[in-house]
């Protein structure tokens, strides 16, 4: 269903709608000359006395039942953390509760809608005081303007499926970002949104290169050099009464530095030990109504690419790796050095809500993720100085929800990962991340099973 949709993605509806909010959201109506009384009518919010402000609290509260197979490593989350021949130190069976609050406050002025938004978030962790509170939004709106935390505009919520939150599916991605915001409607159902993002996301790193590319000297290692500018994101996003689509793109500047335990340009090799390059990212997504299958049916796509931008596709086995790094010339190591490489990522993900009853919907999907991070072990084969750091990650899942009575929901989910690592584990395998048996199997599948109680208010 729409509504349990837009509860799993958090307050993603709360965001999407606020940058279309103008005055005719909060009628004035002005009963004495020195004592203005504002009526707020936006379904939800109250008028808080003595002031101009429309207010609302909301938020939820949830329990998460989750059950692994015993290659599933439960502290990831996702497809990738299924581990070939692996037995997980995690118990395989666990529940938490988990709750998120928010806060939304408006006012009507002459420039259009002013608004400011909180959400905060707190999970168990099994102590009797439970989990501490974390920040997911915190921003104010402005007009067009949007200034804080919130979602990164290179997101497409509406392509992402419905799912438990136990697991993070293949293909999906959730950033929350510092950034400031401009959103320009040009009617017709086209909107424009361009932002300047805070570039230190996730932190992305640079992958050491092994074999003939490897840093100099041992003892060195490679670290985030002093950034000079945001992450630059554009989105183009298009409504109509069949659904909607968006393209989104992003770039991103690599700055990184090699340094010794010192923390200082080491020697006796002077020469390029900085190096900066360009990533980018691009996304395209869309929700497309059926309701020739049922009211309220829908499908979801969504395809990512990134290139040296791994943050924007991240969750994947290498994190936010980025680029790799290694000797400029590995004849003459004098020089250095420097980004070898880029660290390329592209997925894939589809999914389809059915609505049985008015209490009863089905999501069913399946995601496709391929991790490249070149240079990274010698070739002895192919004799090409290195070769690739491949990956390949696909997943299929399929849920049932059922809502009793209005906002309270009990999600059924199960899933089914397998993981390929195109060649680690086996003799002069390419890149082996089960480096105490090499040997091991390098590809493996396994289900994880959730189920999500959620009261929201």
């Amino acid at each position: 269903m729409k509504t349990l949709r837009a509860l799993l993605l958090g307050s993603a509806a709360v965001v999407a709608a606020s940058t279309g909010a103008n005055a005719a959201d909060m009628m004035m109506d002005v009963k004495a000359p020195r004592e203005p009384v504002y009526r707020c009518d936006i379904t939800g919010f109250i008028e808080l006395p003595g002031t101009d402000i429309c207010f609302k609290v909301g938020g939820f509260a949830a329990l998460t039942l989750y059950a692994y197979e015993d290659q599933w490593d439960p502290a990831v989350g996702a497809a990738y953390g299924i581990v070939p021949d692996g037995h997980t130190l995690n118990d395989t069976f666990g529940m938490y509760g988990y709750g998120r609050i928010n806060f939304d406050a408006r006012t009507s002025t002459e420039y259009g809608t002013v608004r400011a938004f909180v959400e905060l978030q707190a999970y168990d962790n099994d102590t009797r005081t439970g989990g501490s509170a974390d920040l997911r939004h915190a921003f104010v709106q402005f007009g067009n303007w949007t200034f804080g935390k919130t979602w990164s505009t290179f997101l497409h919520l509406d392509s992402s499926p419905v799912y438990s939150d136990f697991v993070t599916v293949t293909g999906d991605n959730y950033i929350r970002r510092n950034q400031i915001r401009y959103t320009q409607s040009f009617g017709s159902g086209f909107t424009l949104m361009v932002a300047l993002e805070d570039q230190e996301y996730d932190y992305p790193y640079a992958m050491n290169a092994q074999g003939v590319y490897f840093t100099p000297p041992g003892a060195n290692f490679v670290v985030n050099d002093r950034s000079s500018m945001p992450d630059v994101v554009a989105a183009i996003r298009f409504e109509g009464d069949w659904g909607n689509a968006q393209l989104s793109g992003a770039v991103h500047q690599n700055e990184f530095r090699e340094v010794n335990g010192a923390g200082m340009a080491p020697a006796p090799l002077p020469g390029n030990q900085t190096d900066d390059e360009f990533g980018w990212a691009v996304l395209f997504g869309t929700y497309i109504d059926t309701p020739m299958t049922g009211e309220g049916d829908y499908f979801t796509f969504k395809a990512m690419y990134t290139d040296g931008a791994t943050q924007y596709n991240q969750d994947n086995f290498l994190g936010s790796a980025n680029p790799v790094w290694g000797l400029c010339n590995w004849l003459v190591p004098a020089l250095g050095g420097c980004i070898v490489d880029t660290v390329t990522t592209w997925s894939v993900l589809a999914s389809y809500t059915h609505n049985w009853s008015p209490t009863i919907a089905s999501t069913f999907g399946a995601g496709y993720q391929n991790v490249d991070a070149p240079l990274t072990r010698l070739d002895l084969f192919t004799f090409s100085g290195a070769s690739n750091f491949e990956m390949d990650t696909y997943e299929f899942f399929g849920n049932v929800s059922w809502t009793p009575v209005n906002n309270l929901t009990f999600l059924f989910d199960l899933h089914y990962g397998h993981v390929d690592f195109n060649g680690a584990g086996t003799f002069l395998g390419v890149f082996d991340p089960f480096f105490a048996n090499p040997f091991a199997k390098d590809d493996e599948g396994a289900f994880g099973f959730g189920i999500d109680i959620t009261r929201t208010f």
